[in-house]
């Protein structure tokens, strides 16, 4: 019956009026009040994924964007690398090249050259160290992805300009460098 009564609470603290405003108002406890824009808005303040990172100043704002701009950018490098990783691994793991010496020294120089022969390399198991990497820059990046995509839900014009450029820097500085056409370590943000 509790339950029932704080529910009830709730839906007396949220109006029409507040979606008007595009924010929700909602009632944590007793004395706590938690608004949420629900609109896009220019402003200078906001609470940032965690209740400790909040600014209100343009100096908080401008940090604030900063942070999150290297972030992006960082981003779409880790992005890169991971995929650099698994060609450079799936290149290894084809064919791995040893040279020999065709002919024991020899005044001949003809008998002294190299012969390339290739061994093929067993393919990586779900055990590797390999994998173990993969999946460990994997969870950072599916991590990031995410928190990136929170900021932009706070609708902050500055913050998601933030994030945009910040991911296009990205993209430039390590986007050209791309090997296939198909991202396979796109995730949504």
């Amino acid at each position: 019956m509790d339950h029932h009564h704080h529910h009830h609470e709730e839906m007396d603290n949220f109006s029409p009026n507040s979606l008007a405003n595009g924010e929700i108002k909602t009632m944590t406890g007793d004395a706590h009040s938690c608004h949420m824009k629900m609109a896009f808005y220019f402003g200078t303040e906001a609470t940032v994924l965690f209740d400790w990172w909040k600014f209100n100043t343009t100096t908080g704002l401008i940090y604030s964007m900063v942070g999150i701009f290297l972030l992006a950018t960082l981003y779409e490098g880790l992005k890169y690398f991971r995929e650099y990783l698994f060609w450079k691994s799936y290149n290894a793991i084809q064919y791995r090249s040893v040279q020999i010496p065709l002919e024991k020294e020899s005044s001949n120089p003809v008998s002294q050259m190299v012969g390339t022969v290739l061994f093929k390399q067993p393919l990586p198991t779900m055990l590797s160290s390999f994998h173990f990497l993969q999946t460990f820059l994997h969870v950072i990046q599916i991590t990031v992805s995410y928190l990136l995509m929170l900021i932009f839900m706070t609708y902050n014009v500055w913050l998601c300009l933030a994030v945009l450029l910040g991911a296009t820097l990205g993209y430039f500085l390590f986007g050209w460098k791309k090997s296939v056409v198909v991202d396979v370590t796109e995730h949504c943000h």
